[in-house]
């Protein structure tokens, strides 16, 4: 699909801002040309504690996209400190590879949103986003 159907396909995509989390610059870079290309911008962030930061500072994401396995502060602590102490209504999806469901299970009950699992489609990514932008947009 050329990068022109997924702005037609998801209109209601473009403009938001997506805080994508993960400490591989690889993944940041591939994340972060994906949602340009849907009109999404996107702020990266190369672990939790960061990521933290930015919501302090006033960041105000539609969505956070928040790997799991990373140095100084992982996505299970980041996601249970955003959802409890900085905004619960953000919603956070897991962005990572082979989360088990007993995994799945605890991360829902912190407050955790959605799941993508790696590798996925552009249609997984636009479909998962797409869930929250009703839901959680004013």
């Amino acid at each position: 699909m050329s990068d022109s159907v997924y702005r037609d396909t998801y209109p209601h995509l473009s403009e938001k801002v997506v805080l994508s989390v993960d400490d591989s610059e690889m993944n940041q870079l591939v994340i972060s040309k994906i949602m340009e290309n849907a009109g999404i911008t996107t702020v990266t962030v190369s672990n939790g504690a960061e990521a933290i930061e930015k919501l302090n500072e006033g960041l105000k994401p539609d969505f956070i996209l928040m790997d799991l396995e990373m140095p100084v502060m992982n996505g299970v602590e980041a996601s249970e400190n955003i959802k409890k102490n900085i905004d619960n209504q953000i919603p956070i999806i897991i962005n990572s590879g082979g989360v088990s469901p007993g995994q799945k299970w605890r991360l829902k009950r912190l407050g955790i949103n959605d799941f993508l699992e790696k590798p996925y489609s552009l249609n997984d990514i636009f479909s998962t986003l797409s869930k929250y932008v009703e839901v959680y947009s004013a």
